[in-house]
């Protein structure tokens, strides 16, 4: 070869090398923001390779692929990326799509990591519509909160069932490529799109085969469980969502019920035994997190009840009944048996007495169970909903004594002073040992009120299952009622329920207008409360509307300060509606809410010490929920436990306002882990607050319950600058 060619091959391999590199760092590079457009047009080769590569797996009887070699990065634009960062970024297009957004709308890229595990996946092959948006909602809220993401999520329900199997991230990624590669050529997202149905990981066992063998020895598998659940929820402060138990994976529902079977066998001496693992349901709205000791005299006895309760209604309660402590949530339950067995597992023995540090975490993103449970595991969120809005009626419904008359009485007399102290109605209302909601104390003082109307004082009431209405009102006005009519309302209250599958009322009808239910319970309370006192029924009694009955208990949180020259921040709008009988009651029972992440005050004695409260309330309560400006109200936002950064800081405004404490809107540009943009949120005047660190500013601290991890005065975000319309008494927009 001359020195000529020589040359000219050396500078093309050079070229060549030098171009390789170039690409080389390329790809190794991540961008700052992506556009839709870059996103959708890259969808259809996504689309395809993904294909390509599920295709390439293995095919069980079902027609679900699993062993799936699945790409680790994928190419968008100029830049390869992380497979699980793709599905994100094309989550949160999906989402903005939705929201209005066009083609040059620009997302942060955010690195996540993927919680890996194998998994079963559906064996389904279409979404329509509204499930691919949801899950896509569902994909962006947990990729941003958790800075990762499951290798699956539950399957959006199609309406004919509860709970419609697993979606793998294969899956998923393989959805949203296809969703945007339809938009990239019409500009619209389409009304349903096809999928390959996949499992996660390198599955060796697939669904059509043999389930896996039961345990050796069922006892230690248990126990061994036991320590495991344990072990997170003290680390975690979690409940795993699926639970290893020997070769088996159980549902938290399905392990409360083998632990609760072997702490009733290791109390009668049996130390083995062959357990069985029933498909269970999770109990819809747990409710009642308490703290304390509860003792070997006790527990085994809530454990016999819970696998009953489970037996006769295919999942566990709600909440179970101690002897010391009350109402125990369901989570605590699961926290009570773990605590028993890990005990047993280092001592042998049961313990005298389990200490319940009141567990208010949450249960993690659920892994498909051996046995699959007919309702949907909840998603994971970054805190445990513990307001009930529908309950079971408990596993065993009995008073102290066998005089459940008087025990009812007792009980209203209970409610009655309760909202003339605190101007709201208790979480819960003990009848004997018994956690009662308000549709099931309802139901049983209206017996009691018609069985005293004919003579009868004493024998045993009946307790049906029951939920609370979804949207009480009223349009009652002041007056009296007669005993007649207090007499009808009793005997139509029941007959409602008894009509409904235990329903209660929104509203009772009356000669005055429509009772709230809540004034209803405490009408009933209230009469019964008189029969106490003067060994008759009374003739009439005198009732307002239950807005004006909170607002007549200072259920103020002032605590001495004087806010007059502040009136316009504590007058209610539209939107802000602070004399609304339900935000009146969120409010106080927030204010003396103690149970919260970052602590809480159990006896506020402060304007910022029930803030406090306040706003770890409405924060564990709630979810964010992405879209602009104002939707909901503070009343809409409350009823769905979401809403955006205007909707919750109208909440958390009605609220403090309702309690005479001056709330305004806050507009700032501010920084997320994964944006920059504009933000609403309130601020509260506490002029009492007792850290100069806290974020204040006058006295106004800043209450932005969009972030779990904010509390009162402390934000997780970064405010930039301060917009000229900040600190408005109304939000315009």
């Amino acid at each position: 070869m001359s020195r000529k060619l020589r040359s000219l091959a050396l500078l093309v391999v050079i070229s060549i090398l030098l171009g390789l590199f170039s690409i080389l760092t390329a790809s190794a590079a991540k961008p700052d923001v992506v556009d839709i457009r870059t996103i959708s047009d890259s969808a259809g080769s996504i689309a395809q390779l993904i294909e390509q590569c599920i295709s390439s797996g293995s095919m069980d009887v079902d027609g679900v692929y699993y062993n799936v070699n699945y790409p680790a990065t994928l190419p968008l634009g100029n830049y390869e990326i992380g497979s699980e960062d793709y599905i994100l970024l094309a989550a949160q297009a999906i989402t903005a799509i939705v929201g209005g957004k066009n083609a040059e709308y620009t997302i942060s890229y955010t690195e996540i990591d993927v919680v890996e595990y194998d998994c079963f996946g559906g064996k389904d092959t279409v979404l329509n519509k509204g499930q691919y948006v949801e899950l896509a909602d569902r994909v962006t809220r947990y990729g941003l909160t958790q800075k990762a993401l499951p290798t699956s999520f539950n399957r959006p329900t199609d309406g004919t069932t509860i709970y419609d199997g697993r979606l793998s991230l294969y899956s998923i990624g393989h959805i949203f490529s296809k969703v945007l590669s339809s938009y990239a050529v019409d500009g619209k997202l389409p009304q349903e799109i096809s999928f390959l149905p996949t499992h996660c990981g390198q599955v060796d066992v697939i669904p059509t085969e043999p389930a896996p063998t039961a345990p050796e020895d069922w006892f230690a598998a248990v126990i061994a469980a036991s320590v495991d659940v344990k072990a997170s929820i003290l680390n975690k402060n979690v409940i795993p969502g699926s639970i290893a138990v020997g070769p088996l994976y159980v549902t938290p529902a399905q392990y409360l019920y083998l632990a609760s079977s072997v702490v009733v066998a290791l109390n009668n001496g049996q130390t083995s035994g062959e357990l069985s693992v029933p498909p269970l349901n999770e109990p819809q709205n747990p409710q009642g997190a308490n703290s304390g000791k509860i003792y070997l005299y006790d527990y085994p006895d809530m454990a016999q009840r819970t696998v009953k309760f489970c037996d006769n209604n295919g999942q566990p309660p709600n909440f179970t009944s101690s002897s010391d402590l009350g109402a125990i949530h369901y989570y605590s339950v699961i926290d009570l048996m773990a605590r028993a067995l890990a005990y047993y597992s280092e001592n042998g023995r049961l313990a005298n007495y389990i200490t319940l540090s009141g567990f208010s975490g949450s249960v993690t993103e659920t892994i498909a169970p051996t046995t699959a449970p007919t309702t949907a595991p909840t998603e994971p969120v970054p805190e445990a909903t513990l307001v009930p809005t529908e309950s079971t009626a408990p596993s065993t419904f009995a008073p102290v004594t066998d005089d459940w008359y008087a025990n009812v009485i007792t009980a209203a007399i209970s409610v009655e002073s309760y909202v003339k102290e605190k101007g709201v109605l208790p979480d819960s209302i003990m009848v004997g040992q018994t956690s009662c909601t308000y549709a099931q104390f309802t139901y049983l003082a209206c017996q009691v009120i018609l069985g005293i109307n004919e003579g009868i004082t004493s024998g045993e009431l009946s307790v049906p299952t029951t939920k609370e209405p979804a949207n009480p009102s009223e349009t009652v006005t002041a007056g009296t009622l007669a005993k007649t009519e207090i007499l009808d309302l009793a005997s139509r209250s029941i007959k409602f329920m008894d009509n409904n599958s235990g329903l209660a009322a929104n509203y009772m009808n009356s000669s005055l207008g429509h009772i709230h239910h809540h004034g209803a319970v405490y009408l009933y309370a209230r009469v019964l409360s008189y029969f106490s006192a003067n060994g008759k029924l009374p003739d009439s009694i005198a009732i307002t509307t239950w807005a004006a009955t909170l607002a007549s208990v200072p259920g103020q949180a002032s605590f001495g300060n004087d806010f007059s020259a502040y009136s316009k921040f504590l007058v209610p709008t539209l939107n802000c509606p602070s004399t609304n009988a339900t935000i009146i009651s969120v409010a106080k029972t927030g204010m003396y809410y103690s149970q919260g992440a970052d602590g809480g005050f159990v006896n506020p004695k402060s304007t910022y010490e029930a803030m406090f409260n306040l706003m770890e309330y409405i924060n564990d309560m709630t979810d964010y929920d992405y879209y602009m400006n104002t939707d909901r109200g503070a009343l809409k936002t409350w009823s769905d436990k979401a809403g955006n950064c205007c909707d919750m800081a109208h909440l958390m405004n009605a609220c403090a306002r309702s309690l005479g404490v001056p709330g305004r809107y806050e507009h700032w540009n501010c920084t997320f882990s994964s944006s920059t943009m504009g933000h609403i949120f309130s601020a509260v005047l506490c002029p009492d607050a007792p850290n100069p660190n806290i974020n204040k500013e006058n006295g106004w601290l800043y209450a932005d319950p969009v972030n779990n991890p904010n509390y009162l005065g402390y934000q997780n975000h970064r405010n930039n600058y301060e917009y000229s319309d900040s600190h408005m008494a109304e939000l315009p927009y």
